[in-house]
């Protein structure tokens, strides 16, 4: 028999349940706090149960190879892969030390050093004495030396050397190969293997390491997206807007840029005309104000870019004030607001067109912008299916009998009140567009250089105003503009330039279905009052019946009477 203390089995099942009990990964917890101070390249796990060396960071390691493949199994049974073993530099007692053969498991979170595959090497002796462990080599004597902590494991305080120089000057076959070929992507190199177009290259595998010399010198812009992934689902859950400008010349008004808000939902599209860029967060307050009580709905998130005038402290502020999220677009990349951008193109392509076919001025460029927003906003898109902006925004389907040509020749009605018997009954002027105050059209009269608002129009629009031409009509027209200066008739002024917007436009096919009876019946009362008060018929002549050839009468008759009167006795 022998005592329990000296049983073989006893001490065996004893250590096989101590190796599972939780006081030792505490222990090992403490020991691990204990060194966090330290960098994770600095600690490392003189292990006794670990078959090989082990590292988590693959940058640590030169003579890399990444085909490598193997399995670690854990205590619990569970498994770790194993995807490329390689060598490691360790700094250890003032002395540079390479560490052969390391797996690279990319989930380890230690360092180990496998006290078996030391003692592999053949030229390590490992000495555990008085709670130290030292490795000595044949030639070199001590090298490694550690104290047992407080959990009996041995820790070493060792430095990670990155062998960055080693990366360069050992390149695995297809980094070799994609260097030799001048940077040639490995796509390109596998084409020439797969199609045996050259001799002496071999099959090459893809590798993940970036090449830095070809980000320098090949690195390009990701691809924008043609086609968004999100589209609003209501009114107002997205507004794009953007400034185009400066436009030479300056308008009339002396507007030089314009503002351009789109509806994401129903891609209806508002302008507005600006004289300077600072007065962008005073038009986005009219906006608001304006389609919030057109669509009872509020306004939720605004994509611009980042320019100033989007970014200021006041804009920010309002918008962070109404709850309005704001999308601002990274810098130099306007396609992330492709929809703005390309609205601005669309309309200045419009413009362009409908000023160059009728030979309009450019000064008017704000009343073609109009126009085009107006037509845009009932023209199809891909955006909305089967219907127009117009119908998407309102609900309701828009008419456009009432569609002219811009800058066409129109002669407009003169009132009865504005003109003579003799004179003429219209004046030639030129269509640009309709009036966003009143039902009527808006036209120009080059000839007294004044804008006329008016619903008695006649167009030809084969025709357009020739501009070449001295000849001014004749008319004594007291022209029916809004906003004009009768002092100052040598000046064109814009109807409400600043503040014009083309969804405010009303239709024409309302202006010219409902007629005022009541300013008719005025101007024809008007009309007659004129007639008795202007140059009067002259006197009918009154003949004598023949009968009274033979009387005479009164008392006091005119010589001429009387000498007329014995002309016929006789």
């Amino acid at each position: 028999g022998h005592y329990r203390s000296e049983c073989p089995t006893w001490e065996e099942k004893d250590a096989n349940y101590a190796a599972y009990d939780d006081s030792e990964e505490v222990l090992l917890m403490v020991q691990k706090s204990s060194h966090a101070n330290l960098g994770r390249n600095e600690v490392w796990f003189l292990d006794s149960g670990c078959s090989n060396h082990m590292v988590g960071i693959k940058e640590w390691l030169f003579d890399f190879n990444d085909s490598f493949r193997d399995y670690v199994k854990l205590g619990d049974d569970s498994k770790m892969q194993v995807q490329g073993i390689g060598n490691l530099k360790l700094y250890i007692n003032g002395i540079t030390q390479i560490i052969t053969n390391v797996y690279y498991v990319p989930k380890l979170k230690n360092n180990l050093l496998s006290l078996g595959q030391l003692q592999e090497k053949g030229n390590l002796a490992l000495h555990f004495r008085d709670n130290f462990c030292r490795v000595y080599h044949d030639e070199k004597g001590l090298i490694m030396k550690t104290t047992m902590a407080p959990n009996r494991m041995y820790v070493i305080h060792a430095s990670v050397i990155v062998p960055v120089c080693f990366k360069s000057s050992t390149l695995n076959p297809s980094e070799l190969w994609h260097h030799r070929y001048g940077h040639l992507s490995f796509k390109g190199l596998n084409t020439l293997v797969k199609k045996d177009m050259v001799q002496g290259l071999p099959k090459l595998q893809v590798t993940e390491t970036a090449c830095e010399n070809c980000m320098k010198g090949k690195q390009h812009r990701e691809a924008i997206p043609k086609s968004a992934k999100w589209r609003a689902s209501k009114k107002l859950e997205l507004v794009h807007s953007d400034i185009c400008g400066p436009i030479t010349p300056n308008s009339n008004g002396g507007s030089r840029y314009f503002m351009t808000f789109t509806d994401d939902f129903s891609r209806k599209t508002w302008i507005f005309l600006l004289h300077d860029k600072a007065s962008a967060f005073d038009e986005f307050k009219k906006f608001k104000v304006l389609v919030e009580k057109e669509s009872n709905c509020q306004i939720m998130c605004l994509r611009t870019d980042r320019g100033g005038e989007f970014t200021s402290n006041d804009f920010n502020s309002y918008c962070s004030a109404n709850g309005i999220k704001r999308q601002l677009t990274t810098t130099y990349t306007p396609q992330q607001n492709g929809v703005a951008e390309r609205k601005n193109r669309t309309l200045l392509n419009m413009v362009r067109s409908m000023l160059n076919g009728k030979n309009v001025p450019k000064t008017f460029w704000p009343e073609a912008l109009k126009w085009a927003t107006y037509i845009l906003n009932r023209s199809p898109t891909l955006s909305v299916k089967d219907i127009t902006p117009e119908e998407a925004w309102s609900g309701t389907k828009p008419t456009v009998h009432h569609f002219r040509v811009f800058g066409c020749l129109a002669h407009v009605h003169i009132p009865d009140a504005h003109r003579r018997k003799l004179d003429d009954k219209s004046i030639p002027c030129f269509l640009l567009g309709l009036s966003e105050e009143s039902k009527g059209y808006k036209l120009y009269d080059p000839a007294h250089k004044k804008i006329i608002v008016s619903r008695d129009v006649v167009f030809d629009e084969s025709k357009g105003w020739n501009w070449k031409s001295k000849d001014k009509p004749q008319s004594h027209i007291d022209t029916l503009s809004t906003g004009s200066n009768d002092d100052q008739p040598n000046t064109v002024e814009e109807v409400d330039e600043d503040n014009d917007s083309a969804g405010d436009n009303h239709d024409a096919g309302d202006n010219h279905d409902s007629d005022n009876h009541d300013s008719n019946n005025h101007e024809s009362q008007d009309s007659g009052e004129e007639s008795t008060d202007s140059d009067e018929l002259s006197p009918r002549v009154i003949k004598k019946p023949a009968y009274l050839n033979d009387y005479v009468s009164g008392d006091e008759i005119d010589e001429e009477i009387s000498d007329e009167a014995q002309f016929h006795q006789l």
